[in-house]
């Protein structure tokens, strides 16, 4: 008759203890994770509002001062699961967040300017997000009050350097 063996307790211990090294490692990065993919509602909202600013700088070959002069609703009114509202001002786009977002990024905003080619107004726009900067030849229009840590922005969101 065979016998049966069993773990001893020091090598449950032993991979209780590595079991616990990998959660201790993976779960802020995890965190991180989550907390990144909820500000892509930022881009999905700011997106309907782009479409509007870049209608009217292609009618007016200026920007919107505010959501009334874009014709979107007011600020308090333009909300999501994750957003408690989005600003115009002078083209810049600033998306809050808030409500069912983490409460690392409660109260944060993330702002998308516009950038125009300098000399050539009727060259199509592009847009920046966060801490991006405009490329040579290009100037960002509207102010960056992008005030989200760097590690929750999406790469091309993030300061280059």
């Amino acid at each position: 008759m065979s016998r049966i063996r069993g773990f001893t307790l020091i090598e449950l211990m032993v991979v209780v203890s590595i079991i616990g090294i990998l959660a201790a490692i993976s779960l802020p990065a995890y965190q991180v994770y989550i907390q990144r993919s909820e500000v892509t509602e930022a881009f999905s909202m700011a997106s309907g509002v782009r479409s509007k600013v870049n209608t009217h700088y292609e009618e007016h070959l200026d920007f919107p001062a505010s959501n009334a002069a874009a014709g979107l609703p007011m600020p308090s009114q333009l909300i999501g699961n994750r957003i408690t509202g989005v600003v115009l001002e002078q083209g810049a786009i600033h998306v809050t967040m808030g409500n069912k977002a983490s409460t690392a990024l409660q109260g944060k905003t993330l702002s998308f300017r516009p950038a125009v080619v300098i000399g050539s107004p009727t060259s199509p726009i592009s847009w920046l997000c966060g801490y991006d900067e405009a490329v040579e030849g290009m100037q960002a229009i509207g102010e960056n009050r992008t005030d989200l840590e760097s590690e929750f922005l999406p790469a091309i969101c993030r300061q280059r350097g």
